[in-house]
């Protein structure tokens, strides 16, 4: 009997450690971007930020980056 509850907690520490893990990597955070169109949109993002340029100039120059 106590080796069946020793498994059972080892069990609940692992499904916590892994519950945890998850969350620091949660699905719904955005990847950073790879590959040629990174810098690009890199300071894409910056003058939108900056305000230098509008969100459908900024929506319309990260379609052409993406190539969508």
């Amino acid at each position: 009997m106590m080796i069946f509850g020793a498994v059972i907690v080892v069990a609940l520490l692992v499904f916590i450690f892994r519950a945890l893990s998850w969350t620091a990597h949660a699905p719904h955070q955005q990847m950073p971007h790879s590959g040629v169109g990174s810098a690009g949109l890199h300071a894409l993002d910056e003058r939108y930020a900056r305000g230098e340029v509008n969100r459908e100039e900024y929506l319309q120059k990260k379609r052409d980056i993406l190539g969508s």
